[in-house]
């Protein structure tokens, strides 16, 4: 992937990046609502976690008084969830996790990264959490889907469309907004 070139139109003074889930090695569920989707082979979560990265710092270092908002869907919602909880005192940004694997208990049970043996898959996906700091972090889960609540079963995740019943828009939440919406 070319490295993305700055330019002053860039600055936009809010700007985007998208992280996708298993399956969407370009973050499509994103387009067109970010600025710079992340692209990344989600068989190896790294190289999306790094990615993440390197975007959030290249833009933030050509266009400092940016604020960068992150969202992410699925295995991407546990990349840009392992990001920020690296990050936790990163001013100026936000995120919003679409069906976090990673996602603790409460409303539900956690996401699919609670359950026996998730740890065999590593960093950054094993795990559940809500260690973010100051970093406003809005987690948003279908009560009925298995992702990021295994209390929900497989039903609502195979039958009832609960996975990809989310709003992709980024801009369609608040900058600031943080807590768990639970639906």
């Amino acid at each position: 992937m070319a490295n993305p070139q700055a330019r002053a139109d860039d600055c936009l003074g809010d700007w985007a990046i998208g992280v996708g889930g298993l399956g969407d090695n370009t973050s499509s569920v994103f387009t067109p609502f970010v600025n710079q989707p992340v692209g990344y082979n989600s068989a190896d979560p790294m190289s999306g976690l790094n990615e993440l990265d390197r975007l959030f710092w290249w833009h933030r270092n050509e266009c400092p008084g940016d604020h960068i908002r992150l969202i992410g869907h699925s295995e991407g919602a546990a990349l840009v969830h392992a990001w920020v909880t690296a990050h936790q005192d990163v001013d100026n940004a936000n995120a919003v996790l679409l069906s976090d694997p990673k996602r603790a208990p409460g409303p539900g049970w956690g996401g699919l990264s609670s359950t026996p043996g998730s740890q065999v898959l590593g960093y950054p996906l094993a795990g559940v959490d809500d260690w973010f700091g100051p970093f406003p972090v809005l987690t948003v889960c279908n009560h009925d889907d298995q992702i990021c609540d295994t209390s929900a079963g497989w039903w609502g995740y195979l039958f009832a469309g609960a996975h990809s019943r989310y709003d992709f828009n980024v801009w369609d939440y608040g900058a600031w907004d943080s807590g768990v919406w639970y639906r």
